[in-house]
């Protein structure tokens, strides 16, 4: 029966085909629903107020061009303070702010990402695991996902980069949870249009551990050796992703 619809009217054919390629296309959309129960933060959303208004006075005294690439996340890239150098003549705008959550994040979005309308945006944020109340690996996807939702929406045709979670000597306790939440949120972006995943948990090992010389005393924030590993995987990639020159 199917040879011989193909065989049919040239209607026919273009017509079986677009229902062909409309199936085989909803199969590899991403599905935006949470997959397990709501979290509801046990802090304050604007926490680090102070910080997001000093990007503000910034931002007052030189706007950054739109059409930028912004990094959005926690304090790995708030720490980054060497980061418009170490990836120039790439036109970032780092936006991390302290120990964020990815929570914050997305209740900082407006302020923190949509303002400078860029075409990449790059997401880092560890610290949703490691709270007094501590999300699963399937809550931390959900909370990506939500993020990714929003931004889609507000920047439609944006490139989305994710960065991995990080693996660190001070939460190595929390290994699979980790490798789980980052083999999560890769699953989701490889059905998500416009985003890409970027794995740096192998380049921050040294015989299979974290390795020690490329964090600072507290064994969980980086020295420059450290951003140096990450700035040789990102480099190229970034150097791909869409922006405009400055």
């Amino acid at each position: 029966m199917y040879y011989n619809i193909i065989k049919g009217s040239k209607f026919t054919r273009i017509t079986v085909f677009l229902l062909l390629a409309t199936f085989l296309g909803s199969c590899h959309k991403p599905s935006y629903t949470s997959l397990a129960a709501d979290w509801t933060p046990d802090y304050d959303l604007d926490r680090f107020e102070k910080t997001i208004l000093s990007y503000e006075k910034r931002d007052a005294v030189r706007m950054p061009p739109k059409g930028g690439i912004v990094f959005t996340g926690s304090s790995s890239f708030t720490k980054w303070t060497k980061v418009d150098q170490d990836l120039a003549p790439l036109p970032i705008i780092n936006r991390g702010f302290g120990g964020s959550t990815i929570p914050e994040v997305i209740h900082y979005a407006d302020r923190t990402i949509f303002k400078y309308q860029p075409k990449t945006v790059v997401i880092y944020c560890e610290n949703d695991m490691f709270g007094a109340k501590a999300k699963t690996p399937v809550q931390v996807r959900d909370e990506y996902v939500k993020l990714t939702k929003m931004i889609h929406e507000n920047l439609p045709g944006a490139k989305i980069y994710g960065i991995s979670l990080k693996p660190s000597p001070s939460r190595w306790s929390k290994k699979e949870e980790s490798l789980e939440a980052n083999r999560l949120i890769k699953d989701f972006i490889a059905k998500d249009k416009g985003h890409e995943y970027i794995d740096i948990w192998d380049v921050m090992l040294k015989d299979g551990r974290p390795d020690g010389a490329i964090f600072v005393s507290d064994s969980l924030h980086m020295n420059q050796e450290g951003y140096d590993r990450w700035v040789k995987v990102l480099r190229p990639i970034l150097e791909k992703a869409p922006f405009d020159a400055q």
